[in-house]
């Protein structure tokens, strides 16, 4: 395992200054394409875990008002002059768990690499916080890994089939499903797009 933790910026900075990223798409994934296709109404996005800030440029593009964080300074700084002046000010470098964003409620959550990136026992904290963002019928949606994680190996962390099911179906119904057929060989062949809508369920937890 890597002798630095990978909830650390430190571990995130090293991958992108030695360009060890097998998880940096370079480019729009086929399925975020099709979706902004279909749903080019705007509204507020959030990306946790923004990475090079690909995604952030194609919902921008589409109307929507973009708010993104990322652990590390490094990608940071590269979404931040992918994006250009105007919307580099909505890019952090922040810790998801940690940021601040007051009373700020958001109509999608976009969701690749990051969750995967997380020890699992941050999965709740997660859910919970997502669900505390998202206003009501808001989605997260995006991309999801499905392997038995591997402790020792380091992220990404897989969910075990089910488990996913588990986790958010305490706020959350799944709306849509499918197989990913572009994705990278990182997680080639257990990949999901998946759309998981905010219901009424149970209260919204308090994280703030």
């Amino acid at each position: 395992m890597d002798p630095l933790p990978s909830t650390t910026p430190d571990f995130w900075n090293s991958r992108y200054l030695s360009n060890q990223t097998p998880w940096d798409f370079g480019g729009v994934p086929a399925d975020l394409k099709a979706y902004l296709k279909t749903h080019p109404r705007g509204g507020r996005v959030l990306i946790p875990g923004c990475g090079s800030g690909y995604e952030i440029k194609a919902f921008i593009e589409a109307g929507y008002t973009v708010t993104a964080l990322d652990l590390s300074p490094v990608a940071v700084a590269r979404a931040r002059q992918l994006v250009g002046p105007d919307s580099a000010p909505n890019i952090f470098a922040s810790d998801f768990f940690q940021h601040d964003f007051g009373s700020t409620q958001f109509d999608v959550v976009y969701e690749r690499t990051f969750i995967c990136a997380l020890l699992p026992e941050q999965r709740n904290a997660y859910r919970d916080r997502i669900a505390a963002l998202l206003k009501y019928r808001g989605a997260l949606l995006g991309y999801f890994y499905y392997q038995t994680p591997n402790l020792q190996a380091g992220p990404p962390f897989g969910f075990a089939w089910g488990t996913a099911d588990e986790l958010f179906a305490r706020y959350f119904l799944l709306g849509k499903d499918i197989p990913v057929a572009d994705s990278l060989p990182l997680f080639a062949g257990h990949e999901r797009w998946q759309e998981w809508h905010r219901t009424s369920f149970g209260a919204t937890p308090q994280v703030f």
